[in-house]
């Protein structure tokens, strides 16, 4: 990517919701370039300057997942797609195809926003190599992560979940954003306790105390945070 701000390439053919995810990713600050049929979709990402795809997968001229495949074949752009939440199968297809991602209509603009972020922020840890912050290594492309040396295997959320914190070294976290980006949902009854669950099995994956935290640190009443140095 450039010094710019990342172009996002929105591929919808309901005008209405093509304009929905705009403003949500304009907000953001991102640079939207939206079209509305496959066809269009492919001309401009071979223009290339795309950062990231958003893709609905019932687009004319050439369907969104035939584009996925696509574009996974030539590279590794970021691709998310849109699907039907009623619809599965999509999203198996979707995942299949090779998207990195995908949100379920209709959805939270927060949700989508931050499932975006989150991929633009892998890409740029990819492209600048393996993620490290104080003594911890992460490798997005083997999904490895090591604590002073040592390897922790750690389950598809617990990777998801110490990478958000990761990805914003020192900053405070709260609960409802790692609800919104590791569990997809913006609230539920019991989400705190469960994003609190989550930490402490990670916690306890790391050899890390609460009383004296190594690496993730909570800061009561605001959330959680990664320590951007070994203590």
């Amino acid at each position: 990517m450039t010094d710019e701000a990342p172009l996002a390439l929105v591929a919808e053919d309901e005008p209405q919701m093509a304009d929905m995810v705009a403003f949500i990713l304009e907000t953001e600050g991102l640079r939207v370039l939206t079209v509305h049929d496959g066809l269009r979709a492919r001309e401009a990402w071979l223009a290339g300057g795309v950062d990231i795809a958003v893709l609905d997968v019932g687009l004319p001229g050439l369907d969104g997942m035939s584009l996925c495949r696509e574009i996974r074949a030539a590279g590794s752009l970021p691709v998310l797609i849109l699907t039907s939440r009623s619809d599965d199968d999509e999203m198996i297809e979707g995942l299949e195809a090779g998207a990195d991602d995908y949100v379920a209509k209709p959805f939270k603009p927060r949700v989508l926003a931050l499932r975006v972020n989150a991929l633009l922020r892998r890409t740029s840890a990819r492209a600048t190599g393996p993620l490290t912050v104080g003594d911890l290594r992460f490798d997005a492309r083997t999904r490895v992560v090591t604590a002073g040396g040592r390897s922790v295997a750690l389950t598809d959320r617990e990777w998801r979940l110490l990478t958000a914190l990761a990805a914003r070294p020192g900053e405070v976290v709260s609960w409802r954003k790692l609800l919104a980006e590791v569990w997809e949902a913006d609230e539920w009854l019991g989400g705190r306790d469960m994003v609190k669950a989550a930490i402490y099995r990670l916690r306890l994956r790391l050899h890390d105390e609460s009383a004296h935290p190594r690496y993730i640190e909570t800061v009561r009443g605001a959330g959680y945070r990664i320590l951007p140095w070994t203590s």
